[in-house]
């Protein structure tokens, strides 16, 4: 069982790994020939009415792991009834959810638009953008306990292969429109949304063809149920809400004490920050539904070493992608832009260490959700970071450089570290020291030994010391990081795949 469960890591990270490097590819050229298409006018208004689905999507990721929860504790039970009963009480709920989108922000957002919108062209161009946007959100919704369901039978390739379809079909069309059509901003505006929109189709077959027992419709009348799942999701999201405001809270931040070049520095931060976490984020979410399973199963060796593993190879993995950008940090800067803003160094540099610290929570955050009891983990680690906002303000008000701020960002981000071990103690009487004996040590060991890298810029080419420490840091991860098991296991993979 768990050799099997161990190579459905291994393919599930690897069609993760190759949908995002699609989706960036195709997200990249996307924008240029979009941009390119509509003008800088039309594109700003996709671009402002568009975030919607951008918001949409964090909401449907808060909702995809409530889903995700109930309905893999239940196949971890191999209850298939209960499995049922979890997945049709989320799907009523996003129903709901996906007519009340409909209901509510139809005509407010048009009333905005009327009123407050600043565009310099047809104002019926913006109703239809935002109708289409709305009405490709509120399909989105419907299809998250699909998601969910998917997640939990840990089958990532289905929605990774609809997805990466759909970011190709994009690029296309943004191709198409630079030389044809006369309305470019309707046509592109509607394919995005029926492109957005066309994953769910696919989700809603597959699981209907292939989970029929799990997925066929049954209204559910248990209130209990309805209200487990609503207070969970009411937790979940005020973690998001945190998460968010930190994320959008240093741009605010940034923006109300310096000028909009260090918005542009911060930015180009947050690009390269992004692209690191998503490769970590790759790595711990195979695992996020398996250590869920094993927990409802009542199999704890197995959820203890899925925990280990997920804490320590997401920040292993992360380190090792971001060490590029700590060793030689001008130099790609300098490459990648030609022009590099003043600080950009320095923002990408902390906005780094930060994540970093942070990724060292991945896999406990999974193990207390799988639990159900998140209460006290939300309210310690949300509240936390909404304080690093406060403090980031008192920074730059006492006149402290624009970078200073992610000073009081890795400072409460160590905090919630140690908040989350007094957490997952308390919650689930957990023993802090075998995850320290097991992934925090290893981890902490690989950073010291490979710190002397940081310092080869002076005495080497920066191109030269990337090279060189990527090296090294790949000889400690397997040597340091990895026990004897883990290193076995990987040169087995590798083996299968050079024998074929």
């Amino acid at each position: 069982m768990q050799e099997n469960t161990n190579k459905s890591l291994a393919v599930n990270t690897l069609a993760l790994y190759i949908r995002l490097l699609v989706t960036a590819i195709c997200g990249l050229f996307t924008t240029r020939f979009a941009l390119e298409a509509l003008g800088v006018v039309d594109y700003g208004l996709f671009s402002v009415i568009g975030s919607i689905i951008s918001f949409i999507a964090i909401i449907n990721t808060i909702m995809v792991s409530t889903s995700n929860r109930f309905i893999a504790v239940a196949i971890g039970k191999r209850d298939v009834g209960e499995a049922n009963k979890q997945f049709n009480v989320c799907l009523i709920i996003h129903i709901v959810i996906s007519f009340c989108t409909i209901l509510f922000a139809l005509p407010i957002g048009e009333w905005y638009i009327y009123h407050y919108l600043n565009y310099a062209g047809d104002i019926t161009n913006a109703l239809m953008v935002f109708r289409f946007t709305i009405i490709a959100s509120a399909v989105t919704f419907i299809g998250v306990p699909y998601n969910g369901l998917l997640s939990a039978k840990e089958k990532f390739i289905v929605f990774c292969v609809p997805d990466i379809i759909s970011h190709i079909l994009k690029l296309v069309v943004a191709y198409l429109i630079v030389s044809y059509f006369e309305n470019k901003l309707m046509i592109y505006s509607l394919s995005i949304a029926i492109f957005t929109a066309y994953p769910v189709v696919v989700y809603i077959i597959y699981c209907r063809k292939n989970y029929h027992e799990i997925s066929h419709i049954t209204f559910i009348r248990d209130k209990k149920c309805y209200k487990e799942i609503i207070i969970f999701s009411a937790w979940v999201t005020y973690g998001a809400i945190a998460y968010v405001g930190k994320a959008q809270g240093a741009a605010i931040l940034v923006n109300a004490f310096f000028s909009t070049v260090m918005n542009t520095a911060l930015g180009i931060a947050n690009a390269i920050n992004g692209i690191i976490v998503n490769f970590a984020q790759n790595v711990a979410q195979p695992i996020a539904p398996q250590i869920t399973k094993s927990y409802a199963a009542g199999d704890k060796d197995r959820s203890n070493y899925l925990l280990v593993l997920s804490t320590k190879l997401t920040f292993l993995t992360m380190f090792l992608v971001s060490s590029p950008f700590l060793v030689g940090t001008e130099w790609i800067l300098q490459l990648w832009l030609g022009q590099v803003p003043d600080y950009a160094a320095m923002f990408t540099i902390l906005v780094i260490v930060d994540a970093l610290i942070d990724s060292l929570n991945s896999g406990i955050k999974n193990i207390i959700f799988a639990s159900g009891r998140i209460k006290m983990f939300q309210i310690a680690s949300s509240t936390l970071k909404m304080c690093a906002i406060v403090a980031a303000f008192i920074v730059l008000k006492i006149g402290a450089p624009a970078y200073s701020l992610l000073y009081a960002y890795i400072f409460f981000t160590v905090l919630v570290f140690f908040a989350n071990q007094w957490v997952l103690n308390k919650t689930l009487n957990y023993d802090n020291a075998y995850l320290w004996k097991k992934s925090y040590i290893p981890s902490f060991l690989v950073v010291g030994l490979f710190c002397p890298c940081f310092f080869l810029k002076l005495l080497i080419p920066q191109f030269v010391a990337i090279v060189l420490s990527i090296l090294y840091l790949c000889i400690l991860i397997l040597l340091v990081g990895l026990t004897k098991q883990e290193r076995n296991y990987l040169y087995s993979i590798v083996s299968k795949k050079i024998t074929k």
